[in-house]
């Protein structure tokens, strides 16, 4: 009979009490060593299976169905975890870091549910009687990943890997690191893992370069969520066997607009055009505003290599450094590009708008184009400014001269329906030759030349929506829900701490709240308040509206080179013109829009966490140097252990402990909202301004430390200190933070 059955079977006996691992093997008169191991091995694969839980004082025992959940399991950088159960509605669980067990970052598991005698003896000396639950992993279901990433070691005996992700809690031991210097930043595979006593292992499948060496740091973000910059071979293989040449297969059905003035307006940096306007005189008054879109459609057909490789991308990613494109540069910059002064093929949305920017109709049809001029939006902003030095065509500028104005009435029309208006604050890192930060500055692009193209291309989505929705066919669209009851609670004591006298329950309410905020000192803080009690868009195969926006209807078309929805939305609104069957049911169109959504979720935590390396890096060197520097904060959460300060000039976020705070006993109220001394007096509140100086700077786990600056302790010697900007010119600009400011919502 093998251990398995053995261990089961002691286990299930009603005289069965829970026994330590000893004495398991002791009643099952296992004492030589060779079964001893064969028998700890068995033991520890049932708890990785479930089968068997180890229980407070590390005794054995039987799970308890009714006493568990399966979730997610995420890692704290500070140690423990938070377990999010997969059923909606029910309870997130604290599981502390010796109760992991064989559980590594996002793994799904399955934990077993109790309460914690020494949390309730700690919480019933305060006075508090409610019993806090908290859990055991007892098996990992699935883990998230079999790679990851971190920093090659070694000892005298062994090589092994730190990590980088913060929630690793693990060092991983590795046997093939022959020609690989120490230092290197490298990609592991990891072996399977059930016995928490035993070293975790894992094989080098690729040295991504010395740890300090330009651009590893980004290789390393990269790899370690499983994405490759480079296409595979016989993608780009594929990709240079497409002509852009306009032959007269590929113009059949189509409408030349050859001759009509159209144009595009991007970023400066920008390397591809996939979007163009043009606006003329309506014959029966008002405008005709047209918006042509790349045909990415046309060369990258359903099922090819190129198709299969930009499903799996999902979109492009846009990090500090680099930008990671959804289809090869061959297409991106030189096939579907609409590079001025060329023919292009495009599929165009006609809108036919009021002088006051009412829409009156529209159509679709695939077109194609010749632009006439390439603007950015620094031109473009110097025309709306009033400035004569843009170098904007003459025929260009009269075309804009009907745009603009035709633009802010359509915005004034969107908001007045109850679209949501938040300015989001954006930071730009320059980097130099050797990839450090030289200067972090908030974003001053030029906003309304930005929210020019934005709002035409709003209209020429939602315009693609409802033909979609007309065609009573499947179909993907961009859907965005409301704030659930907490959100919207969230929001209003949040705004209320912030002195907004409102408990917003709709949009008008919100943009209220917004005007409120305006101007004053606690309009950023606001914004964020706001903002972070939203749901997050998504794509779906049902409508229901966007929020945000305050549009029934709504979809992605504008950008087919950068985001696959928006090419499966291309092909959807052909067949429609052409009043074909799409050939794809609700249910597939919803499984592509939940893979898209996860890879944007991917690409937005890729960019997140790309310039939070940046950040922390250049933090680092500053709070190593001579130099003691204070800085002007907001604060913009009161959590138990202090409060969360932002800094508006890089977004960086960091924490003041109360506990650093020698002046007051302080923690925070039931609200969170305010942090309060004993006798209940308000010393701070959300929205606070205060001016802090680094206490810690921890790049391994990603956060920062820092300390009021009147509670900085005077050194004996005299010390510089001042407060500064952040801005580090050692060597020239490379790239700017983020190459496009493209529309997501």
């Amino acid at each position: 009979m093998s251990f398995e059955t053995q261990l089961l079977q002691l286990l299930a006996s009603p005289q069965y009490r829970p026994m330590k691992q000893h004495e398991i093997a002791k009643a099952l008169n296992i004492s030589s060593k060779g079964p001893r191991a064969e028998f700890r091995h068995d033991l520890y694969a049932l708890e990785a299976a479930g089968k068997v839980v180890r229980l407070r004082k590390n005794r054995w025992g039987l799970p308890e169905a009714g006493n568990q959940s399966t979730g997610v399991i995420k890692m704290m950088a500070k140690g423990g975890a938070i377990f999010i159960p997969e059923i909606e509605g029910e309870s997130e669980i604290y599981i502390s870091e010796r109760n992991c067990g064989v559980a590594l970052p996002d793994d799904k598991v399955t934990i077993e549910i109790f309460h914690s005698e020494y949390a309730a003896r700690q919480r019933e000396r305060r006075g508090q009687t409610e019993l806090r639950a908290e859990g055991k992993v007892v098996s990992v279901l699935e883990r998230a990943s079999d790679q990851t990433v971190g920093l090659l070691r070694k000892t005298p005996y062994y090589w092994y890997i730190i990590p980088d992700a913060p929630g690793f809690k693990h060092d991983v031991r590795v046997e093939n690191s022959e020609g690989i210097p120490d230092n290197h930043k490298v990609l592991v595979k990891l072996n399977p893992w059930i016995d928490p006593y035993k070293p975790l292992t894992g094989t080098i499948l690729e040295d991504l370069g010395e740890r300090s060496a330009p651009g590893v740091d980004v290789d390393s973000l990269l790899a370690d969520a499983g994405i490759r910059e480079a296409f595979p071979d016989e993608v780009i293989a594929e990709a240079n066997r497409i002509s852009g040449e306009i032959t007269p297969e590929k113009m059949e059905g189509r409408r030349d607009l050859r001759d009509a003035v159209t144009f595009t307006i991007d970023p400066e940096t920008a390397k591809d055009y996939d979007d163009a306007v043009s606006i003329e005189p309506h014959s029966d008054g008002g405008w005709i505003l047209g918006v042509h879109i790349a045909d990415v459609s046309t060369y990258v057909e359903p099922g090819s290599l190129i198709d299969k490789e930009a499903f799996k991308r999902g979109n492009s990613i846009y990090l500090v450094d680099r930008a990671v494109m959804m289809l090869p540069k061959e297409l991106t910059t030189k096939v579907c590009s609409l590079n001025p002064e060329n023919d292009h093929l495009t599929h165009s949305v006609e809108l036919h708008l009021s002088p006051e920017g009412k829409i009156l109709g529209y159509e679709s049809f695939p077109s194609v184009i010749h632009s006439k001029a390439r603007l950015n939006y620094t031109q473009v902003q110097k025309f709306i400014d009033g400035k004569p030095d843009h170098g904007i065509p003459e025929m260009i500028v009269r075309r804009l001269e009907n745009l603009w104005p035709l633009v802010q009435k359509i915005r004034a029309r969107r908001v007045a329906n109850g679209s949501v208006e938040i300015n989001t604050p954006e930071i730009e890192i320059k980097l130099n030759e050797q990839g450090k930060v030289e200067k972090m500055m908030p974003r001053s692009e030029s906003k309304e030349a930005y929210g020019l193209i934005e709002d035409c291309m709003l209209l020429a989505n939602r315009a693609v929506a409802e033909i979609l929705i007309g065609a009573e066919r499947p179909a993907i669209y961009r859907i965005h829900d409301e704030p659930d009851e907490e959100q919207w609670a969230a929001m209003g004591m949040e705004l209320q701490a912030l002195g907004i006298p409102l408990l917003p329950q709709s949009r008008a309410e919100i943009n209220e709240a917004v005007r409120m905020a305006a101007g004053t000192a606690i309009e950023y803080t606001a914004n964020l308040a706001i903002l972070r009690n939203f749901k997050r868009a998504e794509y779906s195969a049902t409508q229901i509206g966007h929020f945000g926006l305050a549009f029934d209807d709504y979809t992605h078309f504008t950008s087919p080179i950068r985001r696959y929805p928006d090419l499966l939305v291309h092909r959807m609104l052909k067949a429609v013109e052409k009043g074909r069957d799409f050939g794809m049911s609700k249910q597939q169109i919803e499984a592509i829009a939940l893979h898209c959504t996860e890879t944007e979720k991917k690409a937005d935590e890729l960019e997140k966490k790309s310039t939070e390396t940046k950040r922390l890096e250049y933090y680092n060197e500053l709070m190593n140097s001579s130099l003691t520097a204070t800085f002007k904060g907001y604060i913009v959460t009161i959590k138990g252990k202090g409060m969360i300060v932002e800094l508006p000039d890089s977004l960086q976020r960091g924490m003041i402990t109360f506990a650093s705070i020698t002046s007051d006993w302080l923690e925070a109220n039931d609200e969170m909202t305010q942090a309060v001394t004993r006798g209940g007096k308000v010393k701070f509140t959300i929205g606070d301004e205060v001016e802090v100086a680094l206490a810690k700077v921890d790049t391994a786990r990603g956060f920062i430390d820092f300390v009021l600056a009147d509670q900085i302790a005077e050194p004996r010697h005299r010390q510089r200190r001042q407060k500064i900007q952040p801005d580090m010119k050692t060597g020239k600009p490379r790239q700017h933070g983020k190459h496009h400011r493209k529309h997501r919502r």
